[in-house]
């Protein structure tokens, strides 16, 4: 058990580590690299093929998170769901209406 806790760990830590310097594309090299160590490593600890398997996937999922965890939180300031309010327009207009003076 210890073993899983670890290579989940260790998932986490790459995908938060990719996310904070690379990009998305940086998750298609690293993905197979990581099933492949993972896979290495349950296999030298004689685990099973259908339990080898969830914490393979298991360990993909928790780098692809740790990946997305990353990225929001270098990008969350510079996204905003709430348009602040100062009776200015905003520098894109959602619609093409021209003002109008009477």
């Amino acid at each position: 058990m210890t073993i899983v806790l670890l290579l989940l760990l260790a998932s986490a830590l790459v995908g938060m580590a990719t996310g904070f310097v690379f990009r998305i594309w940086a998750l298609v090299l690293i993905a197979p690299l990581l099933a492949v160590f993972s896979a290495i490593v349950l296999r030298s600890y004689e685990f099973g093929l259908v339990a080898g398997v969830t914490v393979i996937a298991a360990c993909l999922a928790v780098c692809q998170l740790a990946y997305l965890a990353a990225t929001w939180h270098l990008h969350a300031p510079d996204i905003s769901v709430h348009d602040q309010i100062d009776g200015e327009p905003g520098e894109e207009r959602e619609q093409k209406i021209r003002r109008q003076h009477k």
